[in-house]
């Protein structure tokens, strides 16, 4: 069976983020399971994807903006040659000339949903009437879809997903990454993967921080990301008095090794977070996690089992929940070797792989097992 999956912005190294890196692992595991899989992105004659090095047929489909008629004749293009049973769309701006390139080329379509935001009015009708799916990779994100006004028998839940041979603890040299950091083998080490925006807790962290040096006098804070907010973050350091503890590192392409070299994970976010990728990124690297109770993170974590969680915007609560971790090792290792089981059984590439498979053969009316038709 041959599937187009959308995503322009997959061949741009500058522009790759989760969806991105949703979409790369997506299309490995389906090619994997013997589908076709021709990428519709910024490159064109092949894709080679980051998760298992995949060469992959692509075509290239740059999307302006939803109303795009030249993508969307492309896109028909596109199906009509290559015989596209499916088209999957993994991004806002891809929805409508996928799925009006999908209806006049008289192919089936899947909407993937990352957003908590209310959808317009337009949009919700294209999804009732225009679409055979919508995955959304949370319950946060399916009930924000309901509640948008999208039919039920239209959404199916398929929850993010981590590639594991990616994030696996065992191929990377801790001491080794944590030289490289410049740390010493006392330091005590919290980190975050993200955005250094409003809305992320990134100020919440730093003053919890500040709450535990006192206790620990080699602890040390890594951010990992790039935002807006990092100058005020480095005067803020200042001003509590830990500049010295504190570490940025910029984007890295190599954040498996900088999971590695942490001690503690945290993802302290105030908004809406559809699901929390870094969180299952840490735990499936073998981290004790503090997420915040918010959207789609409490899925992800079960309190005192796989994690732990904290509310919102409480730098107090933040700093006790990870002293729960830093005063008692056995507990933490505890949490951590339960945090990682956690991904290995409900967010892995293979489990969402299953699921996509069945899904996309239900919506082509293929029964066949194997979608390779073997």
């Amino acid at each position: 069976m041959n599937i187009l999956l959308v995503n322009m912005n997959l061949g741009t190294a500058r522009c790759f983020g989760g969806i991105e890196t949703h979409s790369d692992i997506l299309a490995s595991v389906l090619a994997g399971k013997g589908y076709n899989v021709i990428v519709g992105c910024s490159a064109e004659g092949t894709l080679i994807t980051q998760a298992e090095g995949r060469s992959l047929q692509a075509r290239r489909i740059v999307v302006r903006n939803s109303g795009d008629i030249g993508a969307m004749r492309k896109i028909v293009a596109v199906c009509r040659k290559e015989s596209v049973s499916v088209v999957l769309a993994n991004n806002g701006r891809e929805y409508w000339p996928s799925a009006l390139a999908a209806r006049l080329a008289g192919a089936r379509v899947i909407f993937i949903r990352h957003q908590t935001d209310s959808i317009r009015r337009t949009t919700r009708h294209l999804m009732n009437h225009s679409v055979d799916r919508i995955v959304a990779v949370s319950d946060t994100v399916r009930n924000a879809l309901l509640a948008s006004g999208v039919r039920q028998g239209k959404v199916e839940v398929i929850r993010n997903f981590v590639f594991l041979p990616r994030f696996d603890p065992g191929r990377v040299d801790r001491q080794a990454v944590r030289e490289g950091l410049g740390l010493l083998p006392a330091d005590i080490v919290i980190g975050y993967v993200g955005k250094l925006e409003n809305g992320k807790g990134v100020f919440d962290l730093l003053s919890a921080a500040s709450l535990l040096r006192k206790r620990y006098h080699t602890l040390k804070l890594m951010f990992v990301g790039e935002g807006t907010k990092r100058e005020e973050l480095l005067r803020s350091a200042g001003q509590l008095g830990i500049s010295e503890r504190v570490i940025f590192t910029g984007i890295r392409s190599d954040v498996q090794g900088l999971y590695a070299a942490m001690d503690v994970f945290a993802l302290p976010s105030t908004c809406d977070e559809a699901f929390g990728m870094v969180l299952i990124e840490a735990m499936s690297m073998g981290k004790p996690v503090v997420g915040a109770s918010v959207g789609g993170i409490p899925e992800i974590i079960r309190d005192g089992e796989t994690g732990l969680l904290t509310p919102p915007g409480d730098a107090d609560a933040l700093a006790g929940r990870l002293n729960s971790y830093l005063a008692d090792r056995v507990f933490a290792e505890a949490v951590a070797d339960r945090g990682r089981r956690s991904v290995l059984e409900k967010f892995s590439e293979r489990a969402a792989g299953d699921s996509f498979d069945r899904l996309i053969r239900e919506v082509a009316g293929d029964k066949r097992k194997d979608p390779a038709g073997r």
